[in-house]
């Protein structure tokens, strides 16, 4: 019997919670089915640990200004005048999904395969959906939403009706799905709670490796893992350190990762005179040597789907600490049972920090507690493949 063909729509495969969930779902999905991986961009830090057997197209968006040259040179008066009208939307800020459409058809089919399920798996995308819609064939499309939409009333309004035009929805937590439905309406029959699938033993075993930088073991050690991005909350890392520090705590915060607020970081940084107190290790391919030998992980997040490096730093036994509004981490850790839930914010953290810090025996109780939740996701799987399958 011929296995039926399931694409998974990437822009990457940069480090990241996100990707690192999506190669471990393939992992799983190219047992049962032949799995095409749709790349926007050949880069990652990912792209060795593609599992064996998933085919790789790489299918690269034409920049605008390329594609504005050649129509200028061909004489092509009708799509120069459309191209000045995309662009002029972009210039004065009226740019939507609406007007990205312009761009990606005129683009080609990607594939000329018939799969029968497309993914997005970066499914609050709009050039993920977009390309989902109108260039691949596909005769069941779905997306899967990790996190908040962090984008405007109206944007999200311009969203919905390509969204409307998915056959099904994979939530990673059911606060995420249900933050979605406050700015996206869709029918509730065509959604899936499938949490994140984590391979346990391979983290324990990697957690075994050597560190290339030591912590200071004279200091309280704090970790943070992820993109260095806005949502992600690590703006209010220097601030928490200086005022921790000024108390008498000896803390160092390391923080492991990359990201567009980089640059805001290390100014912050400067600016609290915490330069050798909050210490930047930049991306690591195996962080988990690191999440072992912390004292405390913390995830400082403003919005979390469903956290990947709290599940792996659950797996490792360590004391967690993370956010209210990140809704699914209330999926992940129960507050005072075997982690803490606080305020995003630099009092809500910091308070978290102390309360930890003066009673080890609250630390202890987390770290044995932990290590009772399941974070495999065994099973996960059939919930696709029972999708999939139903006719």
């Amino acid at each position: 019997m011929e296995r039926k063909k399931i694409a998974v729509l990437l822009p990457w495969l940069k480090m990241g919670g996100t990707n690192k969930v999506a190669i471990r779902f393939m992992e799983e999905l190219v047992q049962f089915y032949d799995v095409t991986l749709v790349l926007s961009q050949n880069t990652g830090e990912l792209l060795g640990e593609i599992p064996k057997g998933v085919h790789t197209v790489i299918d690269e968006i034409t920049p605008f200004s390329a594609m504005f040259k050649k129509d200028v040179q061909q004489f092509r008066i009708i799509n120069v005048v459309r191209d000045i009208i995309y662009y002029l939307r972009v210039k004065t800020g009226r740019d939507s999904i609406d007007n990205y459409l312009y761009v990606v058809k005129r683009h080609s089919y990607i594939l000329d395969d018939v799969f029968d399920c497309a993914i997005s798996y970066h499914g609050q995308s709009p050039e993920r959906l977009l390309n989902l819609i109108y260039r691949i064939h596909s005769k069941k499309k779905v997306v899967w939403i990790h996190g908040e939409m962090s984008f405007s009333k109206d944007q999200c309004k311009r969203m919905e009706k390509y969204y409307r035009r998915m056959d099904h929805f994979f939530f990673v937590s059911n606060q995420t799905k249900e933050s979605f439905f406050q700015k996206v309406h869709i029918d509730l029959s065509k959604t899936t709670i499938y949490y994140n699938p984590l391979k346990s033993q391979e983290i324990i075993e990697k957690s075994r490796e050597e560190m290339d930088e030591k912590f200071d073991r004279e200091s309280i050690n704090l970790l943070t893992v992820g993109r260095v991005s806005a949502e992600k909350g690590q703006d209010m890392i220097p601030g928490i350190v200086r005022n921790l520090n000024n108390k008498g705590y000896q803390v160092r915060w390391y923080i492991i990762g990359d990201g567009p607020n980089m640059g805001k970081l290390k100014d912050l940084i400067k600016k609290e005179n915490v330069d050798n107190k909050v210490i930047l290790l930049g991306v690591k391919n195996n962080p988990y040597p690191y999440m072992k030998a912390c004292d405390i992980y913390i995830q400082p997040s403003y919005t979390e789907g469903y956290s990947t490096t709290i599940c792996e730093a659950g797996v490792l036994g360590k004391a967690i600490i993370g956010t209210k509004p990140s809704g699914g981490i209330r999926d992940q850790i129960v507050n005072g049972e075997n982690g803490l839930i606080v305020n995003a914010s630099i009092e809500g953290l910091e308070q978290g920090i102390v309360k930890l810090l003066r009673d080890p025996v609250l630390i202890k109780k987390f770290e044995q507690n932990i290590l009772k939740k399941d974070f495999e996701g065994k099973g996960e799987i059939k919930k696709f493949i029972n999708y999939i399958e139903d006719k």
